[in-house]
């Protein structure tokens, strides 16, 4: 078993969000003395707050990427649900191969990422994706992701909140933060 790292140490500049922060360290508790935690370990307690921009994932192959749980905000932005749909279906096509690796990295290394998002009238949003077990070692392995809004989103207008987009925005920061068994080495941090 590869031995646990302080990823938070490697916290690039713009994920320092006090709400990133504790998302992580919960994490971290979650795993307790393992690389990754268990699905089960998970206590959504831990993050109330948070569960509004959280989505959960199953990663069958790097094309293949099914939300098991979205978040209310993801909703709000999008205008349409989320489970069931494979990520790579509602990422735009030029930026499918590169998401692709993004995600597949959290799991196949695995590795902590975090990433900024673009949004409606200059909110723009901070996240972070972590690898999780599956309980069943049949299942597919597991990515949590939340995302944290930088700015007040009341004053965003009706107008740009009902605007229905067909693809996720592409994040055009990203980084792996590595847990203890080193960081993907596929090109797609940016």
């Amino acid at each position: 078993m590869a031995e646990q790292k302080d990823f938070i140490l490697d916290l690039p500049e713009f994920a320092k969000h006090v709400a990133i922060l504790d998302f992580l360290q919960s994490w971290h508790r979650w795993r307790g003395d393992g690389l990754l935690p268990k699905r089960a370990a998970i206590k959504l307690s831990d993050m109330p707050e948070l569960m509004r921009g959280a989505m959960m994932l199953d990663a069958f192959a790097p094309e293949r990427m099914i939300f098991r749980f979205a978040g209310s905000l993801y909703h709000d932005m999008y205008g349409f649900e989320f489970e069931g749909l494979n990520y790579l279906d509602i990422t735009e096509p030029e930026v499918r191969a590169i998401r692709a690796k993004r995600l597949w990295g959290v799991v196949s290394q695995p590795a902590i990422a975090v990433w900024t998002a673009p949004g409606a009238e200059g909110v723009n949003f901070v996240g972070a994706s972590v690898p999780l077990l599956p309980d069943d070692p049949t299942h597919p392995r597991k990515i949590m992701q939340v995302l944290v809004a930088l700015k007040d989103m009341a004053g965003v207008s009706k107008e740009a909140w009902n605007t229905r987009r067909d693809n996720v925005v592409f994040s055009p920061h990203f980084r792996y933060l590595d847990i203890g068994a080193g960081k993907p080495d596929n090109g797609a941090e940016a």
